[in-house]
C-alpha cells in the first residue's frame, strides 16, 4: 500500500521553525533578564560596599578631627608655656642686674670725696643725688661713671654749693642713661 501524505509538509516544517524560533527568542529573553538581574545585583553590592567605605571614612575623619583639635590645643598651650618660660628666663637674667649696677656705681665713687644720698632708676634712666668735697670730686665721679659698663652717658643736672657744719660741700644731681642688655 501506498501512503499518501495529504498534509502539506511545508507547513509542518514552518511550524517546527516557528517553534524553534519561539524557544530561541524565549531563551534569549530569559537570558537577557538573567544578565540584567546579575548586573543589578553586582551594582547594588558595589553601592553598598562604597556606602560602607564612605561611612568608615567619615568615622575616621571624625576621629582625626578630634585629634587635630587636641593637637591644636596642645600647640596653643605650648605657645603659652613658651611665653611664660621666656618671661621667667628674662626675669632670671635681669634678677641680678640691679645688684650689679649698684655695686658698679659704688665702685665708681671716689672714697672720702663723694657721698651718695639717693639713686632712683626708671627704665633706662637713673638719677644720682649726692654731695662731694668740691667740683673736682664731682668731675672725677662723672668720669668714673662714664667708664662704667652699665652706664651709657652721664649728665650733670645741677651742682650747688652748700655749707654743712661749717664745711663747704657741693651738692649735685646726675642724670644717667643705662645700657640695655648688659
Amino acid at each position: 500500500m501506498i501512503r499518501i501524505n495529504l498534509l502539506p509538509y511545508q507547513e509542518k516544517a514552518k511550524k517546527e521553525t516557528q517553534a524553534k524560533q519561539l524557544v530561541i527568542a524565549t531563551g534569549c529573553f530569559i537570558l537577557f533578564f538573567l544578565i540584567i538581574g546579575m548586573v543589578h545585583l553586582w551594582i547594588t553590592a558595589s553601592v553598598r560596599s562604597l556606602d560602607k567605605d564612605v561611612k568608615d571614612k567619615d568615622e575616621k575623619i571624625l576621629v582625626l578631627n578630634k585629634l587635630i583639635g587636641e593637637v591644636d590645643q596642645i600647640r596653643n598651650e605650648k605657645k603659652i608655656l613658651e611665653k611664660k618660660l621666656g618671661v621667667i628666663q628674662n626675669l632670671e637674667k635681669n634678677r641680678s642686674y640691679p645688684v650689679r649696677l649698684l655695686a658698679d656705681v659704688a665702685s665708681q665713687v671716689p672714697t672720702k670725696d663723694v657721698w651718695l644720698e639717693k639713686l632712683s632708676q626708671t627704665g633706662l634712666s637713673m638719677q644720682v643725688e649726692g654731695k662731694a668735697r668740691d667740683n673736682f670730686a664731682v668731675v672725677q665721679f662723672i668720669k668714673n661713671m662714664e667708664g662704667s659698663m652699665y652706664i651709657q652717658s652721664v649728665e650733670l643736672v645741677s651742682s650747688k654749693q652748700l655749707e654743712l657744719s661749717g664745711i663747704k660741700l657741693q651738692q649735685f644731681v646726675l642724670s644717667c642713661v643705662l645700657r640695655s642688655g648688659v
